[in-house]
């Protein structure tokens, strides 16, 4: 069975008991503690070693470029999160002194920046969009059909394209049709990508003084999503999961009212998840941090099967939501970063929610969120490989 065979065994429900990971992310500074308490990774300049090592060859995915919510990642899957701009809006240093760096980001906002720690959150200052006219310019850069959004060969696997894992070399310049690992393709954000092009609370604003302004911008998501998407499904590509970028929520409860998400958001999730079915995606997976208890079932309502990452920092519970939603939602997620960074015991309970998970199928085994650098390398090889012996697959039980 392939990693791509595996998944969607595991998505359907079908295979159980196997924990089978989606991801390990960790922020730069995790991966660079652990390769310094003796992590053997010698190439920190993309992530193929370290998830070739950490996970081994069975776990393997891909994203598909182009894509409609957020365009690229930096290095080792970390900040910044590139938006979907073509052209991105020229980078240009305003003021600096001997602390910080004030400028213009390629994604238009203005901000501040930490000289001795770059990769910091920013200070924001200035948002690209502040009102119609300034919305009428920024929507210039979100053509989906624009050449420079499709660059020569996207559509086949190639070491520039293939870049999660490594790549195998018979399946060197073919279509990602012919693959035979896990593909996911970001695809949509109706809340979150507008939320950044105008800044949480300038959108929170709008919504209630300029509602037509923030209903065209999801209009023109919408859009936009589907037309890159008939791109892709043109080359004969079905990817397997679709992932819908939002990050509406905070650690209480949504950051917009569901009366709106009903109201504006519902609609045009529908004619996105009913164009991703018809054209043979079963998967559709919503990622969003915080405590998403009110969201849930709306996104499920408007045809999501899928969640991640369950931040229970949050006051989410991926057991409550298993007893819950059933096998009307596949999970992603849910393992408590914090009681990673403790002793073996807390470890353990976090083992044994992986255990539970995986009895009926419909999870994968994911941090609830990017995993931060307070936890040891040791760690982390002992949580996977405890985690790799629950599975009754002998041949996916691997140690490091």
């Amino acid at each position: 069975m392939n990693t791509r065979e595996r998944f969607s065994a595991i998505a359907s429900f079908e295979r159980k008991n196997d924990p089978m990971w989606f991801n390990l992310d960790a922020w730069y500074q995790a991966y660079f503690r652990w390769q310094s308490e003796g992590m053997p990774v010698t190439d920190m300049s993309n992530r193929r070693q370290i998830l070739s090592h950490l996970l081994g060859p069975n776990n393997q995915y891909e994203v598909l470029i182009p894509n409609a919510a957020i365009k690229g990642i930096g290095p080792l899957n970390n900040p910044p999160w590139v938006p979907p701009l073509e052209p991105p809006y020229d980078e240009v240093i305003l003021q600096q002194d001997e602390r910080t760096i004030t400028k213009i980001g390629y994604e238009g906002t203005k901000v501040r920046v930490k000289k001795d720690d770059p990769q910091s959150m920013p200070q924001y200052l200035e948002y690209p969009v502040r009102d119609r006219k300034s919305w009428n310019e920024h929507k210039k850069r979100l053509d989906p059909i624009s050449p420079e959004r499709f660059p020569d060969g996207w559509d086949l696997m190639t070491d520039r394209t293939v870049v999660n894992w490594p790549r195998k070399p018979e399946l060197e310049g073919k279509s990602f049709a012919e693959r035979d690992f896990t593909l996911i393709q970001m695809c949509a954000s109706l809340f979150g990508m507008p939320r950044d092009y105008m800044g949480i609370e300038n959108i929170s604003v709008a919504i209630y003084d300029d509602p037509t302004l923030v209903q065209d911008m999801m209009e023109h998501q919408m859009c936009y999503a589907i037309e890159v998407l008939k791109q892709v499904f043109s080359k004969g590509i079905v990817f397997d999961l679709a992932f819908v970028w939002e990050d509406m929520a905070y650690n209480h409860g949504s950051l917009i009212s569901p009366t709106i998400v009903r109201q504006w958001m519902m609609p045009r999730y529908k004619k996105i998840t009913t164009f991703l079915r018809d054209n043979g995606v079963k998967w559709i997976m919503v990622d969003c941090d915080g405590n998403i208890g009110e969201l849930l079932p709306l996104w499920i309502e408007s045809g999501v099967n899928c969640i991640f990452p369950i931040e229970v920092a949050a006051g989410n519970d991926p057991l409550q939501m298993r007893k819950k939603y059933g096998k009307n939602l596949v999970m992603t997620g849910g393992i408590d970063k914090r009681e990673l960074a403790k002793g073996r015991a807390e470890i353990d309970r976090q083992v044994e929610i992986v255990k539970e998970l995986i009895k009926g199928g419909g999870y994968f085994v994911q941090g609830d969120h990017h995993l931060p650098e307070d936890i040891p390398y040791e760690n982390i090889r002992y949580f996977i490989n405890e985690v790799s012996k629950l599975g009754e697959y002998q041949e996916y039980r691997r140690s490091i």
